[in-house]
């Protein structure tokens, strides 16, 4: 019996290895599967039908209205809730270099329905297709969620980490056609770009620059621009994704305006679109002929409206003239927007906002009603910390004088530095509550435009 017991034993670790190695031949027989159905296009969930369809029987909400959009909430109860959105379409006709926060509002909204998206692209989900839905009350009678296909179920992510794809995105495409007081029409298009989901995570790591092909210079004298390199490759799948939209629209006879939106690694994204858009608008007034772009044409416009963006361009023009149509909103609170760091010469295109702060004038009863919102909107006590800016600004301000730049940043001194100062400071939850979507829409819905502060 002892005997038997031995050999049973001896045998053991052969059993465990072999056992691992099935488990490894099936995770690689899956990874090749899931690799096949992907450049075969099928196996996936399937685009949900377009709204022109879905709501066929339904003439496009017009004009200015009110409309109630349903998202979902990772801190709501049943993970879903309910904003009222005003919308007008009289918006689009106006300059769009003059901060709307009715249009900042929805725009939050649209940002976080990039999330809300996701679920329903994964098979073991039985969830409505909320971008589309929600489009639809806003009268955007077509839509495109087609880039969630095989970007959104764990084993896609998976599937990135093993074929180095971590710099893809996903977004939607939508258009409607707006009429103005005097009868002209626009379409307006809009880009609302997913954040960081899974593996994409590991694209913000990515922060040395690239230098993006066909860019138009401010002046002749213009230093070298150089955009985040792990946003510059999705920015460039949107925009060519863009062009054969505003190229159709330009057919119908119609001018162009631009809405793009986006939260966390998605308003980084939008941002370096609506840069690009801003870069051709300029080159067309100065009479040049922009190639390979998105396409756009004298006449037309953008606007861009991000939330919690990091850096995203060490360009010394990111806060010229021309990008002042790009607002991008931040939570003080939130270390994200901090991320990489100004002193190493990042920033974002256009205008800088920040949510109030603590220690600002009034701060208390807007908190107040800030958390009354976020109560309303998600059910449930508001997890945010507006002490975490004071974490933010150690963390910033000691990192910035330890490390002086992206070289010195992968250093095993920059490494050390960074480690320390966020192990002093940082609470990773506490830091963590300051970034969700749901925060920064009750922010939103709580303030006035008075109640931001540049940067």
């Amino acid at each position: 019996m002892v005997s038997a017991v031995r050999a049973g034993l001896s045998r053991l670790p052969f059993v465990v290895l072999l056992v691992l190695a099935i488990m490894a031949l099936s995770f690689v027989f899956m990874m090749l599967c899931r690799y096949e159905q992907n450049r075969r296009n099928v196996g996936g969930a399937g685009s949900p039908q377009s709204s022109s369809v879905a709501y066929g029987e339904e003439l496009p909400a017009t004009g200015c209205f009110t409309k109630s959009i349903t998202y979902t909430c990772i801190d709501a109860p049943g993970r879903e809730t309910v904003s009222p959105v005003v919308w007008d379409d009289g918006w689009f006709f106006g300059d769009m270099r003059t901060y709307n926060h009715d249009l900042a509002r929805a725009s939050s909204v649209l940002a976080a329905l990039a999330y809300s998206e996701s679920s329903h692209y994964q098979e073991s989900y039985q969830t409505p297709p909320y971008m589309e839905n929600a489009l639809a009350e806003l009268g955007f009678d077509e839509v495109s969620t087609a880039s969630y296909e095989y970007r959104s179920e764990v084993m896609d992510q998976m599937l990135n980490l093993v074929t180095q794809r971590e710099d893809t995105v996903a977004y939607t495409l939508a258009r409607k056609r707006v009429t103005g007081a005097d009868g002209s029409t626009r379409s307006v298009i809009l880009v609302s770009v997913r954040g960081s989901y899974g593996s994409e995570w590991l694209s913000n790591l990515k922060i040395e620059g690239v230098s993006p092909e066909g860019e138009t210079a401010l002046s002749e004298d213009q230093e070298t621009r150089y955009d985040h390199s792990g946003y510059v490759e999705a920015a460039s799948e949107v925009s060519q994704a863009v062009a054969p939209w505003v190229r159709e629209s330009h057919r119908r006879g119609d001018q162009v305006t631009l809405l793009l939106v986006g939260h966390s690694r998605g308003g980084a994204i939008a941002n370096l679109v609506a840069a690009q858009a801003d870069d051709e608008l300029a080159a067309l007034a100065e009479g040049a002929q922009p190639q390979d772009g998105l396409e756009l044409a004298a006449g037309d416009a953008v606007a861009g409206y991000t939330f919690a963006s990091s850096g995203c361009t060490t360009s010394a023009h990111a806060h010229a003239a021309r990008y002042g149509n790009i607002f991008n909103i931040a939570n003080p609170a939130d270390l994200m927007p901090a991320l990489p760091l100004a002193s190493w010469g990042y920033a974002r295109y256009g205008v800088d906002m920040n949510l109030p702060a603590m220690g600002e004038e009034g701060f208390d009863t807007q908190f107040a009603s800030m958390s009354s919102a976020y109560t309303e909107l998600t059910g449930g006590e508001d997890p945010y910390d507006p002490e975490a800016a004071q974490a933010v600004r150690s963390v910033v301000s000691e990192v910035g004088a330890e490390v002086g730049s992206v070289d010195e940043l992968v250093t095993p001194g920059g490494i050390a530095a960074v480690a320390q100062a966020c192990a002093r400071h940082i609470d990773p939850t506490r830091i963590l509550c300051g970034h969700y979507p749901s925060v920064y829409i009750s922010w939103m819905y709580t303030i006035e435009a008075d109640d931001l502060t540049l940067r």
